[in-house]
């Protein structure tokens, strides 16, 4: 492992298209502010500006395997921005030199601004993109160059780094992402190698061109239904109140994709049930914030939203006796309502 890394950190040239010059990778972040580079080793994580989450970014690469002396062309892209529990998630199409996501895809990461960490969303949770400590055999180091000297705006991520024929290191520079991969195997060695990158609205290496349309291939990972929820409300009355709860399940074992035009998730609407007139909505009088939202449901799981009625109408006055109706409804774009629960007051 030794030899790899010393062979994997020695800077490597590629392109800045927008001038047409060749430049060292190192040189295109030379001039960063030089105070994010982390001081000690110990407990080093990850800044989240090594690793640039934004959707459309996107990394191409040239992979080698010294089994078979060839070498193919992998991108790596930022595809969508889901919401789910209320935490932006980036949809990155694949992370093949990441560990335990090598024949992965569509993977939902995201920085964890308390932990400092990147995280990945799995079926138990939220797991450690990059693990590292003793468990893992796996750390943060700062990156040498040839001449076992610090490079300013460069991290390495290293597993197993006492191992000799086993063990990877990825290196990040700061404002691009990974730029160099090294694997080590018993039966050799794999790397990646960037060859360009289009991070945040630059452009770095060789020019990317526009995709050509063509089929579209089936690929494992997060997928997304259309079909629609199952909402039941549930309505518990007492003396004074009444308590109601909506619930909004995914009974699909994909992900459910939901459009809001403001920051409103739901609501309750009473009616009087022979006139169908409106009495009591949640909602009145609540200020929304206008945000166009796509937020996900994951399979098989619900939220669920609560409110309480007090036997008011919108305008605080005691309703009269009689039979009313009460619905719940998800406001996306295109409104869901639950079946129509009746109750009686008094």
């Amino acid at each position: 492992m030794g030899a790899l890394r010393a062979h994997k950190l020695v800077c490597f040239c590629i392109g800045w298209v927008l001038f047409h010059q060749p430049i060292c990778l190192v040189a295109a972040v030379q001039g960063l502010d030089h105070s994010a580079k982390p001081e000690t080793t110990a407990g080093m994580n990850l800044p989240v500006d090594y690793f640039p989450l934004n959707l459309g970014n996107r990394w191409i690469y040239s992979r080698t395997d010294s089994r078979f002396k060839k070498t193919e062309s992998i991108k790596i892209e930022i595809i969508s921005t889901p919401i789910i529990k209320w935490k932006t998630y980036y949809v990155v199409s694949h992370l093949p030199f990441v560990p335990g996501l090598e024949n992965a895809n569509n993977i939902l990461i995201r920085f964890d601004d308390e932990s400092k960490r990147f995280l990945r969303l799995a079926p138990e949770g939220e797991l450690p993109l990059f693990p590292v400590g003793e468990s893992a055999d796996a750390k943060f180091d700062v990156s040498l160059d040839e001449n076992q000297k610090q490079v300013p705006n460069r991290m390495s991520y290293l597993t197993c780094p006492d191992c000799a024929d086993a063990g990877m290191e990825i290196v990040f520079d700061r404002g691009i992402g990974p730029v160099s991969v090294g694997l080590t195997f018993a039966w050799g060695t794999e790397s990646y190698d960037l060859k360009s990158a289009q991070v945040n609205g630059k452009q770095f290496g060789e020019r990317i061109q526009p995709e050509t349309a063509r089929p579209k291939e089936a690929k494992s990972g997060p997928v997304v239904s259309r079909a629609d929820p199952n909402l039941s409300l549930e309505v518990e009355k007492k003396e004074s109140e009444v308590h109601l709860s909506l619930k909004v399940k995914n009974p699909t074992d994909s992900f459910l994709s939901f459009k809001f035009a403001t920051s409103q998730d739901y609501d309750f609407i009473v009616k009087e049930k022979d006139s169908g007139l409106e009495i009591w909505r949640w909602s009145k009088g609540s200020y929304f914030s206008k945000v166009s939202r796509n937020v996900a449901l994951l399979p098989e799981k619900e939220w669920k939203f609560e409110a309480v009625w007090d036997y008011k109408d919108n305008e605080r006055n005691d309703i009269k006796h009689g039979t009313y109706q009460i619905v719940g409804i998800l406001t996306t774009n295109e409104p869901r309502e639950s079946q129509a629960a009746d109750i009686a007051f008094p």
